[in-house]
């Protein structure tokens, strides 16, 4: 199996590239980029899980959730 490339977002912020050997989902890019799921988490703009597969080329985004006023 050849290696995925994807992006990693961590909105405001970081973006990282990086290259996937094994498992191929949100949960191990993330990893691989030093980046924590905690927030909205989208791939290629669809709403997306850690467990969510992912190929080469697509761009994972995770946001903090927005906070209103109290």
């Amino acid at each position: 199996m050849s290696e995925c490339i994807v992006l990693v977002a961590r909105v405001p912020g970081l973006v990282k590239e990086v290259a996937l050997n094994g498992e191929r989902t949100v949960a191990a890019a993330c990893d691989v980029a030093e980046v924590s799921t905690d927030g909205m988490i989208h791939v290629n703009g669809s709403v997306a899980s850690p467990q969510t597969p992912v190929s080469d080329g697509d761009r994972i985004t995770i946001s903090a959730g927005a906070k209103g006023n109290s």
